[in-house]
């Protein structure tokens, strides 16, 4: 009866001990997985080789069930959102109009009327019908597609605002050249070799200065006013506008220039510019379309298709 007994707990305990194995087995092949594991990371935490893991499945929770849903919730909403609406893109040219004044564009496009006249170097109130006003300036990161007639223009050859008053009258023009046709003739004679150098570096103790209309100082000066102050340091007397300017002195050619010699372009105006040359190739002037005055070269192709005229004031006692 005893030894039935023992072999009877004998054969409990194997059978609990076998009951016992596999959930033990059972507890170490098992995972739980969470969202933010991947495969080769549950590989290296549970010590198997990512490759014997026949299947890799994610349980589906009431919380992850509730995500799931909140997130195709979302995903709806954002499909079905309406898009924003983009502010239309500021207008950079505006068309001259029958009755516009400066003042009514600027009430329109609400760009003041300095800025019009800067921006499109004006000088009057005159405006023709179909005349294009740029009403902004351009920047690289903000281009905006402008007309055919704008698009193929180079900055560095719009046309040179006229730089003096100029004479308007075309009648005072045509006798101020018939009057002058037949008086070509040097105003003077250097002192020296040296003084045309002096000359130029009189001219160019102006560099930098504001171009102003009718200004005649270093606070504001035009194209005419820095030649007639800057040879007045030489006592020559010019007058007062680039056209006037043209028609004294002696006319050179332009292989034969040298330095103090003035130089004349067309621009909207006719010889409505003028120049000193410092030699090179190079002159200095006053430039209403760069608002100072500056060194330019002759070259260039703005000025060499403008260039009409050279003059030459003052030579020297052994020839020009």
């Amino acid at each position: 009866m005893m030894k039935r007994r023992i072999f009877l707990w004998m054969g409990l305990g194997v059978l609990f001990a076998t009951i016992g194995l596999p959930r033990t087995g059972l507890a170490r092949a098992t995972h739980q997985i969470r969202s933010d594991e991947s495969q080769v990371g549950i590989s290296e935490k549970a010590g198997v080789a990512s490759g014997a893991l026949k299947s890799v499945s994610r349980p589906q929770s009431d919380k992850s069930k509730s995500d799931h849903a909140r997130i195709t919730s979302s995903t709806k909403a954002n499909k079905i959102a309406p898009p924003i609406k983009s502010s239309p893109p500021r207008k950079e040219i505006y068309s001259v109009r029958k009755g516009d004044t400066l003042a009514r564009i600027a009430k329109k496009t609400g760009v003041s009327v300095a800025e019009l006249r800067d921006l499109n170097h004006l000088r009057g109130s005159f405006l023709k019908i179909g005349q294009k006003l740029v009403l902004h300036q351009r920047r690289d990161q903000d281009q905006i597609s402008a007309p055919n007639e704008y698009a193929k223009i180079d900055p560095s050859q719009e046309p040179e605002e006229e730089e003096d008053g100029g004479i308007a009258d075309e009648e005072a023009r045509a006798d101020i050249e018939r009057r002058t046709k037949a008086k070509e003739s040097l105003l003077g004679n250097w002192r020296n070799p040296d003084e045309p150098k002096l000359l130029v570096k009189a001219a160019m103790g102006f560099l930098g200065a504001p171009y102003r209309l009718g200004g005649s100082s270093i606070k504001g000066i035009d194209c005419s006013a820095l030649v007639k102050k800057t040879y007045q340091f030489f006592n020559i007397t010019l007058p007062r506008t680039a056209f006037e300017q043209s028609h004294v002195g002696l006319r050179v050619a332009r292989g034969e220039l040298v330095e103090g010699d003035l130089l004349f372009f067309n621009t909207r105006r006719k010889l409505g510019h003028v120049g000193i040359y410092i030699g090179n190739n190079e002159f200095v002037h006053a430039s209403s379309r760069k608002r100072g005055v500056r060194i330019d070269n002759l070259n260039t192709p703005y000025f060499d298709r403008r260039f009409v005229r050279a003059v030459r004031l003052k030579g020297s006692d052994g020839g020009l």
